[in-house]
């Protein structure tokens, strides 16, 4: 559905949406935003949360839904991941790029041309027994008091706490903001898009890291030094936190 009306953008409603959580990639809001179609995607992670957004917005309005873990819903037949209507959507394009002698591969590139460079990853650091749930809440406190100056060698430029639902800049105090309350930290970075985002897991005892990285279109002049810049930067965010973790 979704796929497939984006060719016609004059066919949708301002008041028509997509839902994402806080960690799912921002490429689904700017693809959105091209179409005039809103974007609701500060909800917490689960996919209970992407249901409840639509009865809440009502689902006459809703399009497409979607988080990290390979999460999709299309229409409101089911209101959780239904996997079945998207492996026939993704069918419907394969079959439409190979109509035009093209890839899969080579849309999701012609998307990032557009849309600017999106890569994402993630990773758990597993804390086990009694102990390891002190570890836990220890390093989610250190992020509140006292976060990483720099991650990859960029700056960390705000904090944002969904717990408390506050923010600040190191150094500054912190104020409110609105959002969806849970037990989540986001370090966003000087360079506007690269952002992280923790979290202890709510069924494993573990910590969850989700890393974004992001290079608007206009600064891409090779998309594979691109794709390698950004995969680099990923791989030292993550040396970055698991040393900070330690």
């Amino acid at each position: 559905m979704f796929c497939r009306r984006a060719k016609k953008p004059a066919h949708f409603r301002r008041s028509t949406i997509v839902v994402k959580t806080l960690v799912t990639t921002e490429m689904v809001r700017r693809i959105a935003d091209q179409y005039r179609v809103e974007t609701h995607g500060d909800l917490q992670v689960g996919f209970k949360w992407i249901g409840q957004e639509i009865d809440r917005a009502g689902p006459e309005r809703f399009v497409f839904g979607c988080e990290e873990s390979h999460g999709y819903l299309v229409g409101t037949h089911v209101r959780d991941k239904d996997a079945a209507v998207v492996a026939m959507l993704l069918a419907e394009l394969a079959a439409v790029c190979k109509a035009e002698g093209k890839t899969l591969h080579e849309k999701l590139d012609a998307l990032y041309w557009q849309f600017g460079y999106h890569a994402e990853t993630q990773f758990s650091l597993t804390m086990p027994g009694a102990a390891g749930m002190q570890d836990m809440q220890k390093l989610m406190a250190r992020l509140r008091s006292e976060p990483p100056q720099q991650l990859a060698g960029i700056k960390v430029a705000r904090v944002r706490d969904y717990k408390s639902l506050t923010q600040f800049a190191p150094g500054q105090a912190p104020q409110k903001f609105d959002g969806p309350t849970g037990d989540m930290v986001m370090l966003d970075l000087a360079a506007s898009g690269n952002y992280v985002a923790v979290r202890p897991s709510g069924t494993e005892p573990k910590v969850k890291f989700y890393m974004f990285t992001f290079e608007p279109a206009e600064q891409i002049a090779n998309l594979e030094d691109t794709k390698s810049d950004c995969a680099k930067r990923l791989a030292d965010m993550q040396r970055d936190l698991s040393a900070f973790a330690k």
